[in-house]
Formats: C-alpha cells, sequence, structure tokens
C-alpha cells in the first residue's frame, strides 16, 4: 500500500497537466517545456485569468443547482473542501474554482509535474488591506488568524525562488515575486505594484510584544498616497514615487503538511468566525484589460433597504481605472440558483452538468 506523503508533494500526471493547460486555455505542449520563470509567468497568470476565487461550493451542495430556483442560504455546506482529485475536478472539469485551501495546493500539483518545486506556507492575511488610509497605517488587531496559503517555488538552477498566490483575489500579485528582501514587481499595469519585505510580523508598537519573533516574509501593495488616487497624476507614477505600502499577508518559510492544509481548511470554511461562511464571492482577472477584476459578492449586510437579497456584479482595476479602486459596470444577480447558474455560466464558464461532478 502507498504511503500517504507527509508534506504536500502531489504532482499531477501527463493526462491531468494536459487537461489542466487546456482548461487555462495554454497549449498542452507547454508540458513538455523546461522549468523556467518565463514557463512559471505564464501559467501563473493564465490560472488567474481562467480559474477564480470561488466560495459557492461552501454555501450551495451541487445538487441544489439543479430543480427548481431556491434561496442561496450563506452557510457551511461543505466542511471540507475539495483537495487533490476532488478539487482537480472542480477546477477543470467544472471550470469553477475554490479559495485558497483548494486552488493553491491544486495549482502546485501542477507546478510539480511541470518540474517546479513547491512549498506550501501557512499565511496570516492582514484583513484591513484593502481600505488602508494613507493617513492611518496603524496595524492593531488588523491581523488574522492562519487562514491562508502561498507556495513558494523554484527549480534546478533557478537562482532563487518565487512567491506564488493564486488564492488570495482581488488585490493579490499575479506575477511571481522573488523571495528577496525588498524584491519589487510591476502589475500589470503602471499604476499597481507590490514589493516583499523580510521582517517580523507587524504590529502596533504600543501592543504587547511577541515573546517569541521570527522574522518572516511580509507582502505589500502600493496604493496611492494621494485621497483621489493615482488618477490625479498627469502620468502613471513610478515605483519609487511617493505610495502608501499596505500589508496583504506575512508568513513565515516553513512549509506546511497535508494535515495542516486540511486542519486550516476545516476552520476556514466551518468555524463561525471564518469570513466565508458569511460571503458569497467568484473573483477572477480579465485577460487583456491590464488587471482589470470582475467580481461577484454578496453577505447579509449588503441587503438594502427593501430586503431583497442580490449579489453585486462590478469590475475593478486595469488600465481604464488609472489607479482609482472604486467599482464601475455595476450589475445584480438574484441570490436564488435559478439566476445565479445562468449568470455563473455566462460570465464565469461554470459547467455544472458534466459527468465528474463532485
Amino acid at each position: 500500500m502507498a504511503r500517504e506523503p507527509t508534506f504536500a508533494t502531489d504532482a499531477l500526471n501527463s493526462e491531468q497537466i494536459a487537461a489542466y493547460l487546456t482548461r487555462i486555455q495554454l497549449p498542452a505542449s507547454l508540458a513538455d517545456s523546461a522549468p523556467s520563470l518565463e514557463l512559471l509567468s505564464d501559467v501563473y497568470l493564465a490560472h488567474h485569468y481562467h480559474v477564480p476565487k470561488d466560495t459557492t461550493v461552501m454555501h450551495v451542495p451541487r445538487e441544489a443547482w439543479s430543480g427548481p430556483s431556491q434561496p442561496i442560504v450563506l452557510r457551511s455546506a461543505l466542511y471540507s473542501m475539495p483537495l487533490r482529485t476532488a478539487a482537480f475536478e472542480r477546477i477543470v472539469t467544472q471550470h469553477a474554482g475554490g479559495y485558497c485551501w483548494a486552488n493553491n495546493p491544486t495549482f502546485a500539483a501542477l507546478l510539480r509535474g511541470l518540474g517546479f518545486r513547491v512549498s506550501e506556507c501557512a499565511t496570516k492575511v492582514f484583513k484591513n488591506w484593502a481600505n488602508l488610509d494613507p493617513k492611518d497605517t496603524v496595524v492593531k488587531d488588523k491581523w488574522g488568524t492562519i487562514t491562508h496559503v502561498v507556495l513558494v517555488v523554484d527549480w534546478p538552477g533557478s537562482g532563487e525562488r518565487y512567491v506564488l498566490d493564486v488564492g488570495f483575489g482581488g488585490g493579490g500579485c499575479p506575477i511571481p515575486m522573488p523571495l528577496r528582501d525588498g524584491a519589487t514587481v510591476a502589475g500589470l499595469n503602471p499604476f499597481e505594484a507590490w514589493t516583499m519585505r523580510h521582517e517580523p510580523l507587524p504590529h502596533e508598537h504600543a501592543d504587547t510584544p511577541p515573546i517569541d519573533i521570527i522574522p518572516g516574509w511580509t507582502m505589500y501593495r502600493r496604493t496611492s498616497s494621494s485621497p483621489s488616487g493615482f488618477a490625479s497624476h498627469p502620468a502613471p507614477p513610478t515605483l519609487d514615487e511617493p505610495s502608501t505600502w499596505a500589508h496583504q499577508y506575512h508568513f513565515l518559510l516553513a512549509s506546511i503538511t497535508i494535515r495542516d492544509i486540511g486542519l486550516y481548511d476545516y476552520y476556514s470554511q466551518a468555524h463561525d468566525l471564518a469570513a466565508f461562511t458569511g460571503f458569497f464571492l467568484v473573483t477572477r482577472l480579465l485577460p487583456g484589460t491590464g488587471g482589470a477584476r470582475r467580481s461577484l459578492m454578496f453577505a447579509e449586510r449588503m441587503v438594502k433597504a427593501d430586503g431583497v437579497r442580490r449579489a453585486r456584479v462590478h469590475t475593478t482595476g486595469g488600465t481604464e481605472a488609472r489607479g482609482e479602486s472604486g467599482p464601475r459596470d455595476i450589475e445584480y444577480v438574484a441570490m436564488e440558483t435559478g439566476p445565479m447558474r445562468v449568470f455563473l455560466e455566462k460570465e464565469f464558464g461554470f459547467v455544472f452538468d458534466s459527468e465528474n461532478s463532485t
């Protein structure tokens, strides 16, 4: 009997790799390429374009998408995010996605099949990264628990390692980030950038400091230093112009095991305090837009005075936004399985009638 690997070392076979590459609209022949930064970058960006961050599986059991339309209730209906074969089928066959504990380990298995070496690292997310006021950089009480995972990737002759994350959703870096203190990468348009810092977990200095501090790695995303955003500039800013770097996540360079993944995942989608138990989300980058993102989201706090439950769909970012973070192209979808299924099929390419559905 084959022994289950203690650390996450799953790798897709050649048939699965071909199907995965086809799913993210890349030629299956790429599987014959030697590992390189160019290959890594191409596969990473294609995944961001075609595989959404997706929490629908938590709230709607697979069978509920068929039959009469019914209200979508926010809940923890899953109690085990699909991993391995189940996650592969959801991403590749059903053209859906998952949140970090499904998307990142499955993408890691693809990379290993392509000849890359991948370590999965447990991660804390900064809860207020998207709403950071340039005048208020206090980080007290804004670091969450360990509810995220990132990938650290290299290959023979790579020279350095890279941080990748296909599960962060809005604001995530779609370019491989060198695991190097001070490394900075520009985004898909001139108005966005990310940087990596090697440091202890940032915390408010007025707080009681931790007893033991191990330096880890913090990802920062650049935001505008102007209240009106980068659009107020006559031209796109350069990387050294004044700006605010908002914390996004922090991790220690320590590989976690498959059992760790199961434990963290269970908390992330089953505990009463877990964010996604009360949040319905599907989001992906749009190809050819310079990093614009299309997102569908709903939480009960979004219900208007009329009491009608509707998910909001909007576009953010990209070259068109010129650094502004506000939503545009807004529309609404009823939080019922009938109209939501039609919308997910049309807008995100979900496949609900696949033979291998799970």
